[in-house]
This record gives C-alpha cells, sequence and structure tokens, in this order.
C-alpha cells in the first residue's frame, strides 16, 4: 500500500509555474498536518509552516 506521502505525490499540479516555490506534495503536506492541529486559512497554515520549518 503506498504511503500518504507517496499518494500526495501522484495529485496533478494544476498551477501555473509562475511563483510556485514548493511542490504540491508540500503544500497539501502543511495544509493536512496544520488543519490537524487547528490552524485555517492562508495566513495561519503560512505560520505554521514557518515556525514548524525544522519539522517538515
Amino acid at each position: 500500500m503506498l504511503s500518504l506521502i507517496e499518494k500526495l505525490k501522484q495529485v496533478k499540479d494544476f498551477r501555473k509555474n509562475k511563483g510556485k516555490r514548493h511542490p504540491l506534495w508540500i503544500v497539501l503536506v502543511v495544509i493536512i498536518l496544520g488543519t490537524m492541529l487547528g490552524y485555517s486559512g492562508y495566513r495561519e497554515l503560512g505560520e505554521f509552516a514557518k515556525n514548524n520549518r525544522h519539522r517538515l
């Protein structure tokens, strides 16, 4: 069975190349983990990612 990260890496990325900083699977991991911990919205999830960069 594929791991969650392996599954997320298979999600097709429809974003435009301009401005892309991170692979989609990493963005999705941050959203999933942040949401599970009670963060919501772009700003809160961005702060979560920034504050936990060393763990992610």
